[in-house]
Order: C-alpha cells, then sequence, then structure tokens
C-alpha cells in the first residue's frame, strides 16, 4: 500500500483547497481520491442545447456574502492582473428590480409588507434572547404565533402577503418545507454583503483554484473513480483508506470531505467504528433539497428588466407534505431571469421539498415536461396577463435526490434537531489529531452550506496539519 501523508477523500472545492494549502506549505505528499468521474463535487455547469454559450449552474449559482467572499476576491484580482491564463468570470448583481406575484393581488411592491417582515426576524430573536429555554419551533409556528400576536397592527391581506415571503425565503434558501425548518436557528442568521449571480459557469471558478496545483500533482496525485468505502484507524500509527475497487493507500492524516448524507447511511466502513464525537452527532444531520428548473425559451414574453420574480404560494395554511401531483400555486417559487442576467431567454426556478423530489421523480417520457410545465404555466401567465404563452423548448433539472453521494443538496437544521452549532463542532474537532473533516456544512457562520464555506474548511483544516507538522505555509 502506497503511504501518503495526508489522504484527501473527496475531489470537490474543500478538497482542492486543503491539497493547495498543503502543497504550498511543502507537504506535497498527498493524493486526492473522488469518488466520481470528473472533478468539482456538487457544483454543476450544465450547457444550453439551444442557445449557443449558454450555461446553467445547477448548483453553486452565486457569490454570496460578497463582503467576505475569498472566490470572489480572487476573480476581482486575476481581472486587474489580466487573469494570467486562468478562467474569466463574469458575475451579475441580481438584487435589482424584482417582483412579488401573488394569485390573488397580482403584482405585489415590496413597501406593501417589508417592514412587518422586517419586525417578525426581530420578534424572533427577541423571543429566543428573552426565552433561551422556548421550545424550538418550526418557521411556519414561528410565523402564525407573531401574526396572532400583532394581527391587529396590519390588514389581514398584508399578513396573508408576509405568510407568503416568510415561506417563500425559508424554503426557497434551504431546499426544505418551512413546516420542518427549524426557526430558532434559520431565522436569526446574518450574511456579509450581497450575492452576486456568476453568469458563465461556477464550473469556471472552481477550476481557476484547481490550476493552484502543478500539473504533475493533478496528473499523478488526484485519482478519479476511486470510491472510498473504508477507513480503517485501528492502528495508531497509520490510517488505511480503503477504496471499492481494492486499492489502498496509508497516511499519517485523512481529511473526510465526503457529504455528511454518506457519512450518516453509512456509505463508508469504519474501523473499529465511526468516530465516537461524529457517531452521536450524525443522526442530526439532515439534507435539504434546493433544486433547479430550467425554463427554456426561444423569445422572451416576460419583463426583460426584472431580475427576480417571487411567486407567493396561494394556500399557506395546509399542510403540504405531500409530493402528490403538486398543483400550480400550491409551493412558492424564485424565478431568476436569465434574459436581465444574461441577455438569454430562459427563467431559473428554485425548487424544494417535495415538489424538488416529485420533479427529480418523473420518468423520462414526453409527458415528463408537460407535467413540469403544468406546475409554473399558470404563474407565468398571471405574470404576464395572458393565457396564450408559448411552452418551453427545453426544460433541464437537478437531480440531487436521486444522486447516490449526496441524497439532497445541503445540510438544514430542522425542528427538534441539536444545536446546529454543536453538530458542526463534532466535525470541526475531528478526532485524534488525525481524523479531520471539511466541506461546507462544517463551517459555523453565513458561508455554511456555500461554496466559499466548503473553501474556508479546506483552508482551516489544511492550516491544522501544517501546524502541526512544523510547516510554515509558502504562500499566505
Amino acid at each position: 500500500m502506497p503511504h501518503k501523508k495526508v489522504v484527501i477523500i473527496g475531489g470537490g472545492m474543500s478538497g482542492i483547497k486543503a491539497a493547495i494549502d498543503l502543497y504550498n506549505a511543502g507537504i506535497t505528499n498527498t493524493v486526492i481520491l473522488e469518488s466520481q468521474s470528473h472533478l468539482g463535487g456538487r457544483l454543476s455547469t450544465i450547457l444550453s442545447e439551444n442557445h449557443q454559450g449558454t450555461t446553467y449552474d445547477l448548483g453553486a449559482s452565486w457569490f454570496h456574502d460578497c463582503l467576505k467572499n475569498p472566490l470572489l476576491d480572487k476573480v476581482n484580482r486575476l481581472k486587474k492582473a489580466g487573469n494570467g491564463g486562468m478562467e474569466t468570470i463574469e458575475y451579475f448583481y441580481d438584487d435589482g428590480k424584482c417582483v412579488y406575484l401573488d394569485k390573488k393581488l397580482g403584482n405585489v411592491e415590496s413597501s406593501f409588507f417589508e417592514s412587518i417582515l422586517n419586525e417578525f426576524f426581530t420578534f424572533v430573536v427577541l423571543s429566543y434572547t428573552a426565552n433561551p429555554e422556548k421550545p424550538d419551533l418550526s418557521v411556519k409556528d414561528l410565523t402564525f404565533e407573531y401574526l396572532e400576536k400583532y394581527k391587529d397592527t396590519f390588514s389581514s391581506e398584508q399578513g396573508d402577503v408576509v405568510i407568503g415571503v416568510i415561506r417563500m425565503w425559508t424554503e426557497l434558501w434551504l431546499g426544505e418545507s418551512w413546516e420542518k425548518v427549524s426557526g430558532k436557528y434559520t431565522c436569526q442568521d446574518s450574511h456579509l454583503g450581497r450575492n452576486a449571480f456568476v453568469k458563465n459557469g461556477f464550473q469556471k471558478v472552481f477550476v481557476n483554484e484547481l490550476r493552484e496545483l502543478p500539473r504533475w500533482y493533478r496528473d499523478s496525485s488526484i485519482k478519479l473513480n476511486a470510491h472510498v468505502d473504508k477507513i480503517d484507524y485501528s492502528n495508531n500509527k497509520k490510517i488505511i483508506v480503503g477504496i471499492k475497487d481494492g486499492r489502498s493507500y496509508t497516511c499519517d492524516y485523512v481529511i473526510v470531505t465526503i457529504p455528511q448524507t454518506n457519512l450518516k447511511n453509512d456509505k463508508v466502513k469504519w474501523i473499529p467504528e465511526v468516530p465516537p464525537p461524529i457517531k452521536k452527532v450524525l443522526p442530526e444531520v439532515h439534507f435539504g433539497s434546493l433544486g433547479k428548473v430550467v425554463l427554456e425559451f426561444d423569445e422572451c414574453f416576460w419583463p426583460e428588466n426584472v431580475h427576480r420574480f417571487y411567486v407567493l404560494a396561494d394556500d399557506n395554511r395546509t399542510d403540504k407534505s405531500t409530493t402528490k401531483d403538486p398543483k400550480p400555486w400550491e409551493y412558492p417559487s424564485l424565478l431568476v431571469n436569465y434574459q436581465a442576467v444574461n441577455n438569454v431567454p430562459s427563467l431559473i426556478a428554485l425548487t424544494q421539498k417535495p415538489l424538488s423530489e416529485y420533479i427529480e421523480s418523473l420518468p423520462d417520457s414526453p409527458s415528463k415536461d408537460e407535467k413540469i410545465w403544468s406546475i409554473y404555466k399558470p404563474m407565468l401567465s398571471k405574470l404576464v396577463g395572458s393565457d396564450s404563452i408559448p411552452i418551453p423548448k427545453k426544460i433541464y433539472h437537478t437531480t440531487w435526490n436521486k444522486h447516490p453521494l449526496y441524497g439532497g443538496s445541503y445540510g438544514c437544521p430542522i425542528v427538534g434537531a441539536q444545536d446546529p452549532s454543536e453538530v458542526i463542532d463534532a466535525f470541526v474537532n475531528g478526532y485524534q489529531g488525525r481524523i479531520k473533516f471539511a466541506g461546507a456544512e462544517t463551517m459555523d457562520d453565513s458561508s455554511n452550506g456555500c461554496a466559499h464555506g466548503a473553501w474556508f474548511s479546506g483552508q482551516r483544516e489544511a492550516a491544522y496539519i501544517i501546524a502541526k507538522e512544523g510547516k510554515v505555509s509558502a504562500k499566505l
């Protein structure tokens, strides 16, 4: 068995960043084992079949936290320096004009509900600050608690719209029903700046990171189709990492970037057992299902200058936990206007459980696109004021729920689960000082679940090993 100082399991953003920093510190005897036939993890950039040169991201699409995002900072540095052979990344702040669409009221101005919406989030913070022992309630339950207490301070129509907006933002940020999402741990989040939409494929952002590793390393030390199925740390000196095809490596340290759902579902055999601190928190791990549906047309028939369309669900008081035949207006939707972003007549709809599960489970057949289009057509007809609208030329969608390595998009705190910070701490602390964990879900700040969060986590774990080995990074 070949021996490596560090074995990195997973060739996504966190794994690549860890390898880069280790290499720059002189720790070059490392290997990256990637289960798939390609690198990038949950990044997924596809090419349009109808609009030449157009890409859609089914994974990460935005630079979030623009005031503290090293990936965006790098893009800007490269632009100033002339890119130097790196990929050129184009981005767009899609936080301009937006439209909130209600089935009964039509277009609703944000001024109609914005102050009430802000007050709701303040209400949640004050509630849990004043009473830390207050039970963890779902976002839905907290919403109705607030509305019941303050219903005399705004009109019933304002209240209905606020309900719809809260639900829309909750579900289309986390990819999970607001009936299941923890209000205690999600309504108090803060973000570090605006979001910038990547126009020409987030995969290019990843490629620029990958090119930080020299060609010889990429050719010899990155192993594709290397599905790790065993981690044996029973020996106090060496860890054995086994691959499904029979190959094995020994190492002094292992950095595990496997999606936490795979750890939870016993896709990896640990010897003698799953590290006890991780075993303790794995039941608390839950992945949401933020999906995307791309509706591609020959021409734009909706307002071209609107950046986003926020479609509010019609009935927010009924349990929507079923995936059976979803109806138009049953679920909220966020539509990114690709015409405004990229001058391409397409709309990118964000989806959530259980709608995303329904769409991804539809069998490939001539009726599949019809079923998907039947969900969105009435909403778009309402938006433009006409039932005579063209059908999409092509529909693309995510497959996160069906993917054998993921089982969802990214982490999401649900009602009654352990404090997410305690779960994250278990992964950050690792085990025995030699089993380390990285990935977007191991960050305890606003970068959690984001591409730059994965980058930060790789940086963190590399720094730990560099310090323990007494090395100094050659490239700070």
